[in-house]
């Protein structure tokens, strides 16, 4: 990466690299920002938006959006812990079932088999449910 230029205060109101480096472009400044406020619920819900399990990728994703983040390049040696501060915001937030879509929604008359009850399937439930979808999820295992 090109050294940051933060002599340019166009630089600012770009696109933010460590959300861009992130295949769910979660929005890692705000829900930065709302952790910091101690707001650990709406830095979850915020999460939540981007990627359905963000308890889990606060402890297993591989981080492609530190190594992109602007202050390892400003001030700093070290990257934000972006990954770990979305563990901190699902460790500490409120209960949030109130908060998730709330069915029965009206149904559109479609139906879409689901093949396999890992993240993907369950993504997609969660994004095609509220759109009315009739989800069907196979998996070969009787129990999660």
């Amino acid at each position: 990466m090109k050294p940051t230029d933060i002599k340019d205060p166009e630089y600012f109101h770009k696109v933010v690299d460590c959300q861009y480096a992130c295949p769910a472009h979660t929005p890692v400044p705000e829900y930065i920002r709302l952790i910091a406020e101690g707001k650990y619920t709406e830095a979850y819900m915020l999460n939540w938006d981007s990627n359905v399990f963000p308890g889990i990728l606060g402890r297993t994703c591989d981080r492609p959006c530190e190594p992109a983040c602007r202050r390892g390049r400003l001030e700093e040696e070290e990257p934000v812990a972006i990954c770990r501060l979305k563990r901190v915001a699902a460790d500490n937030k409120d209960e949030v079932s109130s908060l998730m879509p709330q069915g029965p929604f009206e149904p559109n008359g479609k139906k879409i088999a689901l093949i396999g009850a890992g993240p993907a399937s369950l993504t997609v439930a969660r994004d095609l449910a509220p759109l009315g979808y009739e989800l069907h999820l196979y998996d070969d295992q009787d129990k999660g």
